[in-house]
């Protein structure tokens, strides 16, 4: 069985790499000049489309 990946697909792959490079980042960022940084996985259930839909919650504080 072959899966072919739509360009689309492909796009949304590269930009949630991105985004997650960026996302640590800050997260480093915010952790290196003394905040304490949480981070947790939700999920969105929706009526239409895939669900769930994993979201992530951050909460940056002293």
């Amino acid at each position: 069985m072959t899966v072919t990946i739509t360009e689309e697909q492909r796009e949304a792959a590269h930009n949630l790499r991105e985004s997650m490079r960026i996302f640590n980042h800050a997260i480093r960022e915010a952790a290196y000049r003394g905040l304490h940084v949480e981070v947790n996985l939700l999920q969105l259930h929706r009526s239409e489309g895939p669900t769930p839909v994993p979201q992530v919650d951050v909460l940056a504080k002293l």
